[in-house]
């Protein structure tokens, strides 16, 4: 347990900070201080923990985590309730040598989930030149996930980014083609584990499904999508063929199917009736989905473990 937390004076007149509600304001303050956090802004805090600190009721808790993922303020896993404090070790250098090799050290018995981790390596590598280089090589190159991901989404579908074009509000290419590909790659890593699928692979089927679906969502509606999906029992396998229809090629088939899962997300899907057997609702559940009671299964992206 660490004595205290640099917080920088500009943390309250950050444009960023003062977009945020009050409640997302306390909770990021919260993590930058709080006794669970260490000096590579990456730790374990589940949702009771935060709200017993804050004297918050968990639900209020859980908003306004939302909120912070939604504006990059931070990446949490929501199966295992790691938080990684996207721009934590930009705000505060390793001091010496020493101080790097204390955190290689705590780098190395810290347990989050590998995509957590992979996003805390690139973090390291952009931020900390007194980490030992040596210990990130099996994380390879990496992502570059610490701009802001809705603004950068926006800013491509919209133009209202500043770039090198000529027109006014023109985003240049480059910023256009980074924003794109790191969104992507943090959209599969969020379905890799919610869906508890860490072998999958990110093939050019589904790049470009996720890059179609950023042409009218954002990364945390799409994100919302996978996450509603993962609450469908019948999705997740409980059906009469005990199949897992979890893939991204349903998911983000089309913006029918992306809607339905974003509803499914929010609790506003279509309550199931009490008189309803475990078929009937299955069978209901998977015509809503497809738009027809014929399920072809070849059109599912499964995975096979």
């Amino acid at each position: 347990m660490r004595n205290y937390g640099k917080v920088y004076t500009g943390f309250w007149t950050s444009e960023d900070i003062l977009n945020m509600s009050e409640d997302s304001r306390t909770l990021a303050l919260y993590l930058l201080t709080c006794p669970h956090g260490n000096m590579l802004g990456c730790f374990r805090l589940t949702n009771a923990y935060a709200s017993d600190d804050l004297h918050w009721d968990v639900e209020r808790v859980s908003k306004a985590f939302q909120e912070l993922c939604t504006k990059g303020f931070i990446y949490r896993c929501e199966r295992s309730f790691w938080v990684m404090i996207r721009r934590y070790l930009a705000w505060n250098q390793f001091e010496n040598p020493n101080v790097g090799k204390a955190a290689s050290k705590l780098f190395n018995t810290i347990t989050p989930p590998e995509a957590v981790k992979a996003l805390l390596a690139t973090a390291l590598r952009q931020f900390s030149p007194l980490f030992p280089a040596s210990v990130l090589d099996e994380f390879g190159s990496s992502l570059k996930p610490f701009e802001n991901p809705l603004k950068l989404d926006m800013e491509t579908r919209t133009g209202t980014g500043t770039g090198t074009g000529t027109g006014t509000g023109t985003v240049a290419k480059s910023a256009v083609e980074h924003a794109s590909h790191d969104s992507v790659k943090q959209i599969f890593a969020y379905w890799q584990e919610v869906m508890d699928s860490p072998k999958s692979v990110l093939d050019a089927n589904r790049t470009g499904l996720i890059k179609k679906a950023l042409q009218s969502y954002s990364s945390a509606d799409i994100c919302k999508a996978i996450r509603g999906c993962s609450k469908s029992p019948h999705n997740m396998g409980i059906n009469e063929q005990r199949t897992k229809y979890n893939g991204l090629d349903l998911i983000l088939r089309n913006a029918d199917k992306i809607d339905r899962f974003i509803a499914l997300d929010a609790g506003n899907a279509r309550p199931t009736a009490q008189s309803e057997t475990i078929e009937e609702t299955n069978g209901r559940i998977m015509a809503e989905i497809l738009g027809s009671t014929t399920v072809d299964r070849n059109t599912f992206d499964m995975e096979v473990s």
